[in-house]
């Protein structure tokens, strides 16, 4: 049998910590971290700032790739960060158990901070009377352009800092006048 473990980054720093969940398919299932049971789906717990999600037992590793399609969509694969808690025999070795690794989304997001330092020769476009239209273009060109280097931009910030340089942009041309 083929289990879906997903552990997913519920910290307090989710603007930093954007590329910490992960997607397992293992020959073990996940465990719930209070009584140690074997979990095949739904939550399991928490333990230091990640949680883990049994997402489902399947008959082959395909079917496995299929539900994770069916439940992510997009994923890449990755690198293991951190082992998973999931159930096996007392002979065996936990990274055994792990058929594959992937992270969500077809493109590493950037951090807040990543995000603000890889846009900011783009802030040079921005002037006083860069409107809203010309911001959001902005915006998607260099999403456009990120992606096509296999990231993505955290999205949630960028808006109000493109419209923070152009405020101050306004303020320094109000001042020189």
């Amino acid at each position: 049998m083929f289990y879906i473990i997903e552990s997913e980054y519920v910290g307090p720093n989710p603007e930093e910590m954007v590329d910490e969940d992960q997607i397992f398919i293992t020959t073990a299932p996940a465990l719930v971290n209070t009584n140690h049971e074997p979990c095949i789906s739904g939550w399991c717990g928490t333990t230091n700032d990640i949680s883990t999600i049994a997402r489902g037992e399947y008959g082959t590793r395909e079917e496995a790739e299929n539900a994770m399609s069916a439940i992510f969509g997009a994923v890449r694969p990755s690198d293991i960060d951190r082992q998973p808690c999931f159930a096996i025999d007392s002979d065996g070795d936990a990274a055994d158990h792990i058929v594959a690794v992937y992270r969500p989304g077809p493109c590493r997001p950037l951090s807040r901070s990543a995000t603000e330092d890889w846009v900011s020769t783009a802030l040079d476009q921005i002037q006083a009377d860069t409107t809203d239209e010309r911001l959001e273009e902005l915006e998607e060109e260099l999403e456009a352009e990120a992606n096509d280097q296999g990231m993505t931009l955290y999205r949630e910030s960028l808006g109000s800092l493109f419209e923070a340089k152009r405020d101050e942009r306004r303020e320094a041309l109000e001042d020189a006048e």
